[in-house]
């Protein structure tokens, strides 16, 4: 079966990925690149208030409904979802496609998903029973669902773009580079008590760039108080033109979070060549290896992240060894790769009557 006769059967739910603000976003904004159709509904967006959250769901079925009912062609349904409200939301797009007779693809990106089904156990697992095919993101991933009795789980990895390399000068200071979410979760507000522990020894040799959304007012607020604006740049929300500068600018990626799924912001820098401060938390070990590609350090351990940040900003033959690793890994993570996986699965659902 051919690629283009093969995605004219895939129908994907998921987030706004017109301009992608967020991990989900940005991989189905790639896949919408390299996948020929694609065809799509989305059922959320990036920075709603409640009423127009309801109205995106809302919408979201409704189109969802018509477009099972008008075209024929589309026998798998392929339903992108974090953790929490994401879940709930998808919920409905699982039960609609199942009354409508196709077959549901549930692919999880959500790095907190142990956690939220702990706490509601019963009503996730009777969702998973319905689904034809679990996706996740790393082996790690891949045992966990595995544990919890999902009979078919297929392990696909996150996607990234080829990388767009430019020289940029750089003022002779060594640049780190955060970007995600401004929260506590992602272990950014430990970067900053880490250079304002040690702001003295850092002066004029690094400088920390933070793009993203989120807890700003608080971000800036400890800028502030910890006297580092000379170390640290608020970049605000990066566009893709911005996230392309910052990366070839950057000379360290930095992310250490308490929990994650596999970030596709650590992917993208490592396609950039940028060796990574992480820490060793949900799929994080399957794209970096410690002393490696990168340096892992606990999650909320000031002193591990300067210590880190310390031994990188010393030594350019270092950051030159880990990001080569870095990049020799990324290239897993191509859309051509992706895509051989991505066949693989529907290949095999198409075939199968009966997975589960």
């Amino acid at each position: 079966m051919s690629e283009s006769s093969i995605f004219e059967k895939v129908l994907f739910v998921g987030m706004d990925y017109k301009i992608p603000k967020g991990g989900i976003a940005s991989v189905l904004n790639t896949y919408s690149i390299f996948i020929h159709p694609f065809k799509f509904v989305r059922t959320a967006a990036s920075e709603l208030n409640n009423v127009q959250k309801v109205w995106y769901a809302v919408s979201g079925y409704l189109l969802l409904i018509w477009k099972l009912f008008t075209d024929r062609k589309i026998e798998i349904v392929h339903i992108h979802s974090a953790s929490g409200t994401s879940f709930w939301r998808k919920t409905c797009a699982i039960k609609i496609a199942k009354m409508m007779g196709k077959k549901v693809v549930f692919h999880c990106h959500g790095g907190g998903f142990k956690e939220f089904r702990l706490s509601n156990i019963k009503k996730v697992d009777v969702i998973l029973a319905k689904v034809d095919c679990v996706v996740c993101l790393s082996g790690e991933w891949n045992n966990y669902f595995q544990s919890i009795g999902c009979k078919h789980i297929v392990t696909i990895k996150n996607v990234i773009r080829e990388p767009n390399i430019e020289n940029v000068e750089k003022n002779g200071v060594v640049h780190f580079l955060f970007l995600g979410l401004i929260c506590d979760s992602k272990g950014i507000f430990n970067v900053l008590k880490a250079i304002g522990d040690h702001k003295q020894e850092l002066q004029n040799r690094i400088v920390l760039h933070i793009g993203g959304n989120g807890e700003t007012d608080r971000l800036l607020s400890i800028i502030k108080e910890l006297g580092i604006e000379t170390l640290v740049r608020f970049e605000g929300w990066v566009d893709k033109e911005k996230k392309q500068y910052l990366l070839n600018l950057a000379d360290v990626y930095i992310l250490p979070s308490f929990i994650e799924g596999v970030p596709i912001s650590i992917l993208e820098a490592e396609s950039y060549h940028k060796p990574v401060i992480t820490t060793n938390v949900g799929g994080i070990p399957s794209i970096v290896q410690d002393r490696v590609s990168g340096v892992f350090v606990t999650p909320g351990n000031d002193k591990e992240i300067y210590l880190a940040m310390k031994m990188m900003a010393e030594s350019e033959e270092l950051r030159q060894k880990y990001g080569e690793a870095s990049y020799r890994i990324s290239r897993d993570y191509q859309p051509e790769a992706i895509k051989k996986e991505l066949i693989g699965c529907y290949d095999k659902i198409l075939k199968t009557s009966n997975i589960r």
